[in-house]
């Protein structure tokens, strides 16, 4: 089984760390190839790769061990092919795919949003595995991917395609739930990931943007366009984690007190955790909020229903990109656009 993650940037990197600390299958670097940016590879190289978590792991492959690539030229021995790109790469990663990749390799999206693994089977002849990671993993620099919340990797395989994936995931202490449909799933992954805009805004961590209930209010704003909209479309988000979807906007609403007993028993988080569209605003990149926050107001637009909110937050995203200077560290106040 021969592995190329393309895309290799926080996520894919962290996947990567567990499954060559896993074992001596794959520390070797014919077996598993990481495809990604410049400033990452020099970091591994520098460093080797060392992915930690919130419930203790502390895992480090020596550089000698991880096979880091800036070309696709590899792609034309994978076997499996791990998408780890941005939702707005995904036309572009199709088009690299479709030139490098083995017609009979897998191509498994472990990407945020809910329309990539049909967008890839349009450009496509191989088999497209639609993915979901629910955990949040974030870049603390020098090699080291930091997962700071919980949750089982989803992956669409009703062909049973990704058995012998699978088994590695597992042994890599990376358990994976398996859905003979993820739209649902999907949609339940969205509905959590519209905090990120909220958590790259506020510019502090998540554990501290979840204890504060102003930051809160606004979330309860967002889930609740968000169902509204969704329910329109004829979606029930799956529960991905402990937290029912429809329950979301009242827990957010609860004073604090009640939050962090709630939070307790179902929101295992970090205090280090930070959304990656934090990470992104940091470093100046183009952020998935089309795809996330982005995907509400359309269906918002599509059903004639309003969504102030998530559009406010979305245009202050935009706002946050073009100025290049990182989070802006708003108030939750400037963020329900009120």
């Amino acid at each position: 089984m021969n592995i190329v993650v393309l895309g290799a940037g926080s996520i894919g990197c962290y996947v990567a760390g567990c499954l060559l600390a896993s074992g001596p299958v794959f520390n070797s670097s014919n077996t598993l190839t990481l495809i990604g940016r410049q400033r990452l590879c020099n970091d591994i190289v520098a460093n080797g790769l060392k992915v930690t978590d919130w419930r203790g792991r502390k895992q480090m492959t020596d550089a000698n061990h991880v096979n880091f690539s800036l070309n696709n030229d590899s792609l034309a021995s994978a076997d499996i092919i791990l998408l780890c790109v941005k939702s707005q790469d995904t036309e572009s990663a199709a088009r690299i795919i479709k030139q490098y990749g083995k017609p009979n390799a897998l191509v498994v999206s472990l990407q945020n949003g809910v329309r990539n693994a049909d967008l890839l089977r349009q450009h496509l002849e191989q088999v497209v595995i639609a993915g979901m990671v629910p955990f949040n993993v974030f870049y603390k620099g020098g090699g080291h991917f930091h997962c700071g919340t919980e949750g089982d990797i989803a992956l669409e395989d009703p062909g049973n395609h990704c058995a012998e994936f699978i088994k590695a995931l597992e042994s890599a202490s990376l358990p994976v739930t398996v859905y003979s449909d993820m739209a649902a799933v999907q949609y339940g992954k969205l509905i959590m990931n519209l905090n990120n805009a909220v958590n790259a805004l506020s510019g502090i961590p998540l554990k501290s943007q979840l204890g504060n209930r102003q930051y809160r209010l606004v979330m309860a704003k967002v889930l609740s366009e968000a169902l509204t909209v969704l329910n329109a479309e004829g979606i029930t988000p799956a529960r991905t984690g402990k937290v029912i979807p429809k329950l979301m906007p009242t827990i957010m609403k609860l004073p604090n007190f009640l939050f962090n007993l709630v939070a307790a028993s179902t929101l295992k988080i970090d205090p280090e955790a930070r959304s990656s569209m934090y990470e992104d605003l940091v470093l100046g990149r183009r952020t998935e909020i089309d795809y996330l926050n982005g995907e509400i107001t359309r269906l918002g637009k599509k059903h004639h229903i309003a969504t102030p909110v998530n559009k406010h937050i979305v245009e202050l995203i935009k706002q946050s990109e073009q100025a290049q200077k990182g989070s802006p560290h708003l108030p939750a106040n400037s963020l329900s656009g009120n």
